[in-house]
């Protein structure tokens, strides 16, 4: 079947290779997303599809696939991203909806279903982390930065963490990829889109995607509530004191990377919003420091990080 390129209107995309475009016919819409800049993209999107098809949660249908153009046809969910709906009063239904749908993911899917997902690294991590030394740390002309400390803290981290990288992790679970849709049961309501870059990671990576928000910042005061609500709901083989320890550590080298990041978007882009998203991460980091435990990581941090804004 040929695909129609008639009534196309493109969506932003964020931050990644593809397009999004919808599509009306008559009174309804389809999604339209084209991965031909990324084909990578493409097939991981499609292999955590069959994934998370075998969990109880929303993710859009899939009505065709063009193998050949690197394009997929699906299922419409709105426009009501949650982002769109945050305030005062709903932010804590908010997170506790999404946090509901992680704890269906985690507890529904066998390690069989894990093991096709690509696993995380430290040297997946230590590229993601560059993006730090090679856009920030000239951004903000910090000088004299011990650029092999700054690894050799992280590898001993590593080490002697020993992270489990045996769970599913959508990487980008927040707020501008959860949509609520009209559904009967509740969790249900939490429509997940935007999962082409799962892999197989540690269990708390999109808890504290979610509760830590690099882009919009809201209150921390239902944090610890909603990390002990996630811990004691979900299959966790770690003592609780190891995994809040871990939670912090990673939450730490996720800002991190986007310290750099949102520096290299800016560049490119010329758009304030990526300096407005550098403030919060700043934010969230200096938050996270209060939690960390290693004196050593702390201590740079504090030296060579989180005072230059």
């Amino acid at each position: 079947m040929k695909l129609s390129l008639h009534n196309l209107i493109e969506i932003k995309s964020g931050l990644s290779n593809k397009r999004i475009f919808r599509k009306y016919e008559d009174k309804f819409s389809k999604i339209i997303i084209d991965f031909s800049n990324d084909e990578k993209e493409f097939f991981n999107f499609l292999n955590t599809y069959n994934i998370l098809k075998k969990t109880n949660v929303s993710i859009p249908k899939i009505y065709d696939v063009y193998l050949k153009e690197y394009i997929i046809v699906m299922e419409d969910f709105g426009n009501n991203t949650f982002d769109t709906l945050l305030d005062d009063n709903e932010l804590y239904n908010l997170l506790k909806l999404s946090i509901d749908n992680l704890i269906y993911i985690q507890n529904s899917l066998t390690s069989e279903d894990i093991t096709k997902l690509e696993m995380y690294s430290y040297a997946k991590f230590k590229i993601e982390i560059s993006e730090l030394i090679e856009y920030y740390i000239p951004f903000r002309k910090i000088n004299n930065f011990p650029t092999n400390l700054f690894y050799e803290y992280w590898e001993d981290i590593f080490k002697s963490q020993r992270f489990q990288f045996e769970s599913f992790v959508h990487k980008d679970y927040e707020f501008i990829n959860l949509i609520l849709i009209d559904k009967n049961i509740k969790h249900l309501r939490c429509g997940i889109i935007d999962f082409q870059s799962a892999f197989r990671g540690f269990i708390g990576w999109d808890l504290f995607t979610i509760l830590e928000n690099p882009r919009i910042y809201f209150t921390r005061k239902y944090n610890e509530k909603l990390i002990k609500y996630f811990y004691k709901n979900t299959n966790i083989n770690l003592k609780f004191s190891t995994f809040i320890n871990q939670y912090y550590l990673l939450n730490l080298g996720r800002h991190t990377r986007l310290l750099g990041r949102w520096i290299k978007l800016y560049n490119v882009n010329n758009n304030p919003i990526y300096l407005q998203f550098l403030d919060v991460t700043q934010k969230r980091i200096s938050a996270t420091l209060n939690h960390i435990q290693s004196q050593k990581i702390k201590e740079f941090y504090k030296k060579y990080i989180s005072n230059n804004v």
